[in-house]
């Protein structure tokens, strides 16, 4: 398995304390929900504090674009006009949900030193 993929699923399990680590198991959480039940819910489900972390973990990852998405989730709770808005917005920035391994995958190689090292595994 690759170097990238032990991250990706540290970060899936919520594990790694480097700061790369962090933002990468933030955004994911977020994008989740966000992907699977939308805006309304993942405004529910998040508080404002989250979200803006979630941003700037976006940010981190060079996806300005859903950084500022996120940043107005709080919106899709007041207002049903906002909450269709963002859920279309989130559907025409990311339609397959391909976003974040894509700019993660650029984006670590650059980085290594932002994510707790890989354990090597021995060979058999």
């Amino acid at each position: 398995m690759r170097d990238v993929d032990k991250v990706w699923n540290r970060a899936c399990a919520d594990d790694g304390t480097g700061v790369g680590d962090r933002h990468l198991s933030r955004l994911l959480q977020v994008h989740g929900v966000l992907l699977h039940s939308g805006a309304a819910v993942t405004a529910g489900r998040f508080a404002p504090a989250e979200l803006l972390a979630a941003a700037a973990s976006a940010e981190y990852f060079g996806l300005h674009g859903l950084g500022r998405l996120l940043r107005d989730i709080p919106a899709a709770a007041i207002s049903r006009q906002d909450e269709q808005r963002l859920d279309d917005e989130f559907r025409d920035l990311d339609p397959d949900g391909l976003m974040i391994p894509a700019a993660f995958e650029a984006h670590y190689p650059e980085a290594r030193d932002d994510f707790d090292p890989v354990a090597a595994t021995a060979s058999r």
